[in-house]
C-alpha cells in the first residue's frame, strides 16, 4: 500500500446526535478534511486547483459503520487514493479510535474545469503528485 495522510480529530458536543453518538454527518465533514489534507500535503491544496480553474467535485459516498464513537473518544482518520483515473479518483478512508477500527469509506471525485464545466484530464505532473499515495 502507497503513503497515507492520517489526521487526529476531535469530537464536540455539536457532532453529538440524539442517540448520544457521533452524528453520521460528522463522518462526512471529516473525509473532507481528510481529502483537503491529502490535496494540502501533495502540493495542490483546493485553493491552487481552483485558481488554476480546477475543482475536485465528489460524485459518490460510501461509508461503512463499524462501532460508534462518543464524546471523548480518541479519532483518527487515514486515507489514501484507491484508484487514479485519467480525470477521477477514488480515495479509501479509515477511521480508528484507538486500537479499534470504527468506519471505513470511499469517495469518488472528478476534476472540472470550472470554465467548460467538463471533466479535466491529470496531466503528468499533477497526476505525479498523487502516485505515492495510491494503495
Amino acid at each position: 500500500m502507497g503513503a497515507r495522510v492520517e489526521v487526529d480529530l476531535d469530537i464536540y458536543t455539536f457532532d453529538i446526535d440524539i442517540a448520544a453518538h457521533v452524528s453520521n454527518i460528522t463522518y462526512v465533514r471529516w473525509l473532507e478534511i481528510g481529502r483537503l489534507q491529502l490535496l494540502r500535503e501533495i502540493g495542490l491544496p483546493v485553493e491552487q486547483l481552483v485558481a488554476s480553474g480546477i475543482a475536485p467535485v465528489l460524485t459518490h459516498t460510501e461509508i461503512t459503520y463499524r462501532r460508534a464513537l462518543v464524546l471523548g473518544d480518541p479519532v483518527r482518520l487515514a486515507v489514501w487514493v484507491d484508484e487514479l483515473r485519467a480525470a477521477s479518483a477514488r480515495l479509501g478512508f479509515e477511521i480508528t479510535s484507538g486500537e479499534h477500527l470504527v468506519a471505513t469509506a470511499r469517495q469518488k471525485g472528478l476534476f472540472v474545469n470550472l470554465d467548460t464545466g467538463r471533466p479535466h484530464r491529470l496531466a503528468g505532473e499533477m497526476r505525479a503528485r498523487f502516485e505515492p499515495y495510491l494503495g
